[in-house]
Formats: structure tokens, sequence, C-alpha cells
């Protein structure tokens, strides 16, 4: 099968410049802090919108039981209510800000990423971190989340994912919205063939990128035999080789 743009196209290349590329959200996650527990938060939030193309408000709103890694799928809740698929390159992101969550000993019905007292986090808090963290990166773009959830759509329809399986993805009603987002970054009509499983996702860091260096304050635990403090490095680094 043709794609329907070509290296040459203007306005594709103008398309992909105005968003994030696989190797700017590697630097935009490496920004992020490794020590506080906020950045480790912040880099799972990263990787989870651009390894699934979700909109802000529903990576906001995931239940703390709503990723399963293994079998690489997000449910997703409110209006446009579905299993998403979530490609591999963001589980050591997201399994690492699992393990501090849990140190941080947070209620079950939190959502997912919430603050440090198992708050929802305010999507203003959001845009304001994007762009926090894009300067710090040197991106020299306008780095926010509706770009983050373009760049995956823009992605995968560049690999000849099958069009009807992302707009079930993103949660579009129907094929018009995917279309009409395809066309701002100059991509034809024409359909792809190819599941989003099928399709090679890539966001391995450098070695030892992907790690939490948070040491939580200790506290007191109640035990059957005596008080127990727990403070501390909360996981061990990730290779890419692991992905």
């Amino acid at each position: 099968m043709t794609r329907a743009v070509t290296s040459s196209s203007p306005s594709s290349r103008a398309g992909e410049r105005a968003l994030p590329t696989e190797s700017e959200v590697g630097r935009l996650l490496l920004a992020a802090s490794e020590r506080a527990p906020t950045g480790v938060r912040n880099r799972a939030l990263i990787a989870l919108l651009y390894c699934t193309g979700l909109r802000l408000e529903e990576a906001l709103a995931l239940a703390a039981d709503g990723i399963d890694l293994e079998r690489g799928t997000v449910a997703v809740r409110g209006r446009r209510a579905r299993h998403a698929h979530l490609f591999a390159a963001a589980q050591p992101w997201i399994e690492t800000w699992i393990a501090v969550r849990e140190g941080l000993e947070l209620r079950r019905s939190a959502p997912l990423l919430c603050t440090l007292r198992g708050e929802p986090l305010e999507p203003a808090y959001v845009r304001a971190m994007l762009g926090r963290l894009g300067k710090r990166a040197g991106l020299g773009k306008r780095i926010h989340a509706h770009g983050l959830r373009h760049a995956f759509t823009l992605r995968s329809a560049l690999a000849d994912v099958d069009r009807e399986e992302l707009c079930a993805q993103l949660g579009h009603r129907d094929a018009r919205s995917l279309a009409r987002v395809l066309r701002e970054h100059g991509i034809g009509p024409a359909r792809g063939t190819r599941a989003l499983a099928q399709v090679a996702w890539t966001l391995a860091p450098s070695p030892g990128a992907v790690r939490a260096l948070v040491r939580l304050a200790p506290r007191e635990r109640e035990s059957a035999s005596a008080a127990i403090t727990a403070a501390g490095v909360l996981v061990r680094r990730w290779r890419p080789d692991e992905l």
C-alpha cells in the first residue's frame, strides 16, 4: 500500500515540525525529575499520552487499576469509554510511577495519576508542566497534551494502521474526526491495514535512564510485632533491551 503523502509534501513536513517527534518526547521525559515523586509521575503521564493518544481528561481520570501492563491495555472511562492499546514503550515509565505511588501509600480510590495527597491533577497544572519541561529540554516548540495526542495519531497513520482501529483507539465517533486531524498534517484518505499491536513503537531511553531515585520521608507502620520504618530508593533501573 502506498501512503497518501510523500517526504516531499510541504504540508506534511510542516505538520511533523509542529508536533513533538519520538526523540523530542524522549528528551521531554528525561527533563522531568527522577528524584521527586511528582517528576516520576509526570514522566508516566507523558509516556502514557504519547503511547496511547488519550485525551488529557481521559488520562487524568484513569483508575489506579485501569492499566494492564501485561496485556498492554488501558480502560478508559467517561463519554468515550473503551479499552485502548498501550504500547510497551510506556511500561517502564508507568511501572516506575506505580512503584513510587505504592510507596506513598495513596488510597486505592485515587486516580492513577494524582497529586501526592491522592487528589486529581488539574489540567492547568499539566499545561504549565509540559510547557516548563519543553523549555528545559530545549525543544523550541510548544508542547501540550493535545500535541502528544496528534503525534500519536500521525505516527500511527504513517505506520499504516487501520483507520477504523485508530478511530476506536482515539475514541472518535466516526472517521470524519480522524480524517480532519490527518488533513491538518497533510495526510490523505488512504486506509491502512495494520493493527496497532503490529506497529513497532519505540521510546527507548539511554541505559539506566528510566529509574526513580525517590527517597520518601520515614513513616511508622503498624505490624504484628513492631513498627517498621520505610524509606529509600523504590525501583531499579531499566535498560532499553527490557522494552
